[in-house]
């Protein structure tokens, strides 16, 4: 079989697959929102990119593959101009500037038949395009993808391949019954304990406890506003810049707003902030992008709190059947999640005398933070370094990053209808399209 390939790297000649396109992605039995054309587009104009003197700097790379005519396959990657930062524990040993193209989505539209597949992959290799990285985030270790890349003698001759921390689980949370059904996982015991938890941070919210959903465009700006106050006093926020701002935020949101992708969630004492989830919906599918909390409501675990009363808000939509909550393992997830499948991180660097020093120094920052872990768990000291190294006000497991909903997973599913009833009134009226304050 002949098969013929194109690589795009141009909005307006992807907007031209925009028929095809669609059919294929409509044939997949499980549909990802970042497989969208309007996503990748609206992705692609985020990406950072210097001037190269390349002729398609619209941050795409998009591999078609066709039999004949027909479109049978497809791999868009996001092209960006990203810095390399290799750590030993939390201490930067080196950065370099590089290019990188990562996969949208955790695969890609790959066709059936292994030949198919080798074309495809041999398109995306072969591009007349310069980037010296592709990362694949989340790739399903059963995939076609990962096995193909595995053993192809291309990618072994012409990159170096790091399969990062290796296989994770990934953990979803299905909501295909009532909310009543869903939590029938949890032990009467964690009911209870969840039950104490949440009115406890209820009663500490003098002011009222209050949810509030943002799905629309002229909510976006609120919206903003309050996630950027709590993430300015997260610890990632005060010591990494990773803030919600209106100049990184602003523009995109709106945008995913007007193609109804966007459910953000903040949970407020009264007027004032103090967690957040900034989430898609989209094919049957709730994504958590970045989420955050003040930490000086830690000791009440308010990002758990907000997880649930998220479930609960999704649960009574009837919208979402899945949570993703990301790549990477957390207690969390492995608390709320009721579904969970292996997946790998992957990384290809091209070999050139360009990316060595770079590969090299992560490799060997990555072996030694890995028997820095091993030591450390032995004596089970690793929590108190982490602490001891961020600060004594850091709290355990603030997160406050693409997929991370908040702290560790001492939460109050169970009674949060109670909650919502007694304890805090407020908090189920104002789940709807508020305005801001």
């Amino acid at each position: 079989m002949s098969y013929q390939s194109r690589i795009v790297c141009r909005k307006a000649d992807l907007a031209g697959l925009s028929s095809e396109w669609e059919r294929l992605y409509r044939a997949r039995p499980q549909r990802q929102l970042q497989h969208r054309l309007e996503h990748i587009a609206l992705e692609a104009e985020e990406m950072p990119m210097r001037p190269s003197g390349w002729t398609g700097e619209d941050g795409l790379m998009v591999a078609a593959l066709y039999e004949g005519e027909t479109l049978i396959g497809a791999a868009p990657f996001l092209l960006q101009d990203w810095t390399w930062r290799c750590r030993l524990g939390y201490a930067s040993v080196g950065s370099f500037p590089v290019r990188r193209a990562v996969l949208c989505g955790t695969d890609w539209l790959g066709p059936d038949t292994p030949a198919a597949q080798e074309a495809l992959l041999e398109a995306v290799l072969h591009a007349k395009v310069p980037y010296q990285v592709l990362f694949i985030e989340g790739l399903p270790a059963e995939s076609d993808l990962l096995r193909l890349l595995r053993r192809s003698p291309q990618v072994g001759r012409e990159f170096w391949v790091d399969t990062l921390a290796g296989a994770t689980p990934r953990r979803l949370v299905d909501l295909r019954g009532s909310l009543d059904a869903y939590l029938e996982k949890f032990s009467g015991r964690t009911r209870r304990t969840l039950k104490y938890k949440a009115k406890r941070l209820a009663g500490a919210m003098r002011h009222g406890m209050v949810l509030r959903r943002f799905t629309h465009e002229d909510d976006v700006p609120s919206f903003i506003k309050l996630a950027q106050r709590v993430s300015a006093l997260s610890w990632q926020g005060r010591n990494l810049g990773h803030s919600i701002t209106p100049e990184a935020y602003l523009r995109k949101l709106k945008t995913t707003a007007t193609h109804g992708w966007l459910r953000s969630y903040v949970l407020q004492n009264g007027d004032t902030p103090v967690a957040f989830v900034l989430g898609l919906l989209g094919e049957g599918t709730f994504y958590y992008e970045r989420a955050g909390y003040d930490p000086a409501w830690a000791a009440y675990h308010p990002g758990n709190v907000l997880l649930y009363m998220i479930l609960e808000d999704l649960c009574a939509d009837g919208a979402p059947k899945t949570v993703d909550f990301g790549s990477g393992d957390n207690e969390y997830k492995r608390m709320f999640s009721t579904r969970t499948y292996d997946e790998v991180s992957i990384r290809l660097v091209r070999k050139s005398a360009a990316t060595l020093v770079p590969y090299v120094t992560n490799t060997a920052c990555f072996a030694g933070s890995a028997m820095v872990r091993k030591g450390l768990d032995h004596f089970a000291l690793r929590e108190k370094v982490r602490r001891l190294l961020r600060g004594a006000n850091a709290p355990e497991m603030q997160l406050e990053a693409r997929g991370a909903p908040g702290e560790a997973a001492e939460v109050a599913p169970e009674a949060m209808c109670e909650v919502n009833a007694e304890a805090a009134p407020r908090a189920a009226q104002e789940v709807a399209r508020a305005p801001g304050p």
